[in-house]
């Protein structure tokens, strides 16, 4: 048997990584593998036997609003497929060992979007160190709903791509509070519309918008999925987060689906800005099945990036410890006076340097500790690296 080589994918790979995804998920076109895997935010981690790809984790790279005005690399991985044959002797492991190594100059954090939290893959990924920073509950429009609206005028794809720029404007005045999605720039949308899930789903886009003269008001994208009767709302947005605007939306949108056979839900955060819309519209709350998980490459090199200058801080360096790993997030420019060591779990640590944790609460509620503070430390740590409100949005899955 000739020994295992694990590597980044080569554009040499192509068949075999394609033949592999096709024998775990749903099948997509060669020259649709080959444009995904040609993008210049693509790679993969191969495990490679004889000539032919074993195993294979993908990652889109993507600049990911952690919290207003800051942005970090995230190496979302997807489609991980390892032959049954090689199930079980760390291949999948390997890939990500070596995942780490080649990426540590593309990306601050690896990141992944899973759910079942008893599954084996969810515990893989566990295993490896990526920690969950936020859950999504999906909710169903139950099957009996009676819906009164009428659909309005349901949008082809391209009214999407053609309007843009307006949607980008109500997005930003809708999310711009909180994190937990791709930044939205120009071509976001054309890039959503065609990426690999949305192939392999054989996701049809539509959109329904509201306007007031010539303005649009708020947006509501739907995904009907081939093969199935299932359909998703990707995304909806308001200006001043006006629920009312939002209602009538949803309401046109679960009109829509109706007509087309299809049962609809939404993928939500409990916090959500828009939940209320949903829970008054009859929409049935799931227990929690889905979730972000997440792993910085380098604990000091994503803090330089999300870490807020505090004044009371300047002259003190801050340590981060935990069970498995230890960093100077903060290193004054001059004079070291005291040292701070802010003593986590590894799943508290990932939380804190993507602005998920609230570090004052946990060591009021003994969760932390923090060796030296002294009065007002723990304010300005948690003012350095505060909690952020996140937003998902169901067209960044993959």
């Amino acid at each position: 048997m000739s020994a295992m080589q694990v590597r980044e994918y080569r554009p040499e790979d192509i068949e075999s990584f394609h033949s592999l995804h096709d024998e775990v998920f749903p099948d997509v076109p060669l020259q649709e593998m080959v444009r995904w895997m040609s993008r210049d935010d693509v790679t993969a981690g191969v495990a490679v036997r004889g000539g032919e790809i074993v195993g294979e984790i993908p990652v889109h790279i993507r600049e990911f609003v952690v919290r207003p005005n800051v942005t970090l690399q995230l190496a979302f991985e997807h489609c991980v497929c390892v032959r049954e044959e090689m199930r079980g002797q760390g291949v999948g492991t390997a890939i990500q060992d070596a995942i780490r190594q080649f990426m540590t100059d593309r990306a601050d954090v690896l990141a992944v979007y899973r759910g079942d939290e008893r599954s084996s893959a969810y515990n893989f990924y566990d295993r490896c160190g990526l920690k969950d920073v936020c859950y999504i509950r999906h909710w169903l429009l139950p099957e009996d709903a009676r819906i009164t609206v009428g659909a309005g005028e349901v949008l082809p794809a391209d009214a999407l791509l053609a309007r843009e720029s307006e949607l980008l404007e109500v997005f930003r005045d809708a999310y711009g509070h909180a994190g937990g999605y791709q930044r939205r720039a120009e071509g976001f949308y054309e890039r959503a519309l065609t990426h690999l899930e949305a192939v392999e789903l054989d996701t049809t886009f539509y959109l329904l918008v509201e306007e007031a003269g010539s303005r649009i008001e708020g947006y509501c994208i739907l995904g009907f999925y081939g093969g199935s009767a299932g359909a998703t709302i990707m995304e909806v947005a308001t200006r001043k987060r006006d629920l009312a605007c939002a209602t009538r939306l949803v309401q046109q949108a679960c009109t829509a689906a109706v007509d087309n056979g299809r049962r609809l839900r939404a993928e939500l955060h409990d916090a959500g800005v828009y939940r209320p819309v949903f829970e008054a519209l009859g929409f049935e709350p799931q227990p929690r099945g889905e979730m972000i998980m997440a792993s910085p490459l380098d604990l000091r090199a994503v803090a330089r990036k999300t870490w807020i200058p505090q004044p009371e801080l300047a002259d003190v360096r801050v340590r981060l410890w935990t069970p498995r790993d230890e960093a100077i997030i903060h290193e004054p420019e001059g004079r070291v006076a005291r040292t701070l060591t802010v003593e986590l779990k590894h799943a508290q640590a990932v939380r804190w340097l993507l602005s998920r944790f609230d570090l004052e609460s946990a060591v009021g509620r003994e969760e932390a500790t923090v060796l030296g503070a002294r009065s007002g430390d723990l304010a300005a740590l948690g003012r350095a690296l505060p909690f952020a409100r996140w937003e998902y949005q169901a067209i960044d899955h993959i």
